[in-house]
């Protein structure tokens, strides 16, 4: 009897070990904790115990900018997760403007106004961390909006953005948006327009004019074969750098084209328009 009870026992240890010897791969094989750890560099318990239960559980719409904005930076499980919703007054300008906190503030030291135009201001203005001059410009959102102006202003941010290189165009050096305004910082070039020059001095010296007008050919050739048709050539968006260089601003009636393809809208400023495109107006 006693042999019996041992042998039932035993055959009852065998059982349970068999069983969890089966439950064990099971549960190992189907567990997330293995693939959160690896992804996060941490355990799955160091990732949830930095969060409220509240926190972890309520959905990422539910959660700051700020707070999924510093979570992608350092979290790859957050970075894979979509942070909706995004209003469409912001949506219907990405990717060229991606959304961030507002970094006028902390970021630069506005130092004085450098010209107005039809959605903003261009301010000359000083970052902080590196101490050097900037040109920002600043333009409302909902101005953009009511002109339907959106395609236009994107459009304007890859040109500068792509074509920035070439020695005589300015060169953009970042750019976001906030619930309200776009910012594009670019180059600061210190020379001033041309049209100040030649309110200046009238008249130029012949071979002065000849350098700006080849350098001139030469952006504009570089954005031709690049598919970009600039389209608002004059005095006041050619600025001067120090070197009295020229420099390509104002992006904003601009247009990439296909090869083969050809534009028909009568755009630029009229005072400098072809009479033969402008005589049906008057």
């Amino acid at each position: 009897m006693g042999n019996s009870q041992n042998k039932s026992r035993q055959h009852k240890g065998n059982k349970e070990s068999a069983h969890s010897d089966r439950e064990g791969p099971f549960t190992s094989q189907f567990s997330l904790s293995h693939f959160v750890g690896n992804l996060s560099g941490r355990s799955f318990v160091s990732v949830t115990s930095n969060q409220s239960v509240y926190s972890a559980s309520r959905p990422w719409s539910r959660v700051s900018r700020r707070r999924w904005n510093d979570s992608t930076l350092k979290n790859p499980l957050e970075a894979s997760k979509t942070a909706w919703p995004v209003a469409h007054k912001e949506s219907i300008f990405l990717p060229e403007f991606p959304i961030t906190t507002d970094l006028l503030d902390k970021d630069f030291q506005i130092e004085d106004t450098i010209a107005k135009g039809a959605f903003g201001k261009v301010y000359k203005v000083t970052k902080l961390s590196d101490n050097k001059e900037y040109a920002l410009k600043v333009l409302s959102k909902a101005q953009i909006v009511n002109e339907n102006a959106v395609r236009q202003v994107k459009e304007e941010a890859r040109i500068q953005t792509i074509c920035g290189h070439h020695s005589f165009i300015a060169r953009a050096v970042s750019r976001w948006q906030t619930k309200k305004r776009l910012y594009i910082v670019s180059e600061y070039i210190p020379g001033g327009e041309l049209l100040a020059l030649l309110d200046r001095y009238g008249k130029l010296p012949l071979d002065l004019v000849k350098i700006f007008v080849a350098e001139i050919a030469i952006a504009v050739d570089f954005l031709h074969n690049a598919g970009v048709i600039y389209r608002d050539l004059k005095p006041e968006n050619i600025l001067l750098d120090s070197d009295y260089h020229v420099r390509l601003i104002d992006f904003g009636l601009s247009k990439w084209l296909s090869i083969g393809c050809r534009t028909t809208t009568l755009c630029g400023t009229l005072k400098y328009m072809v009479w033969d495109l402008t005589r049906h107006l008057f």
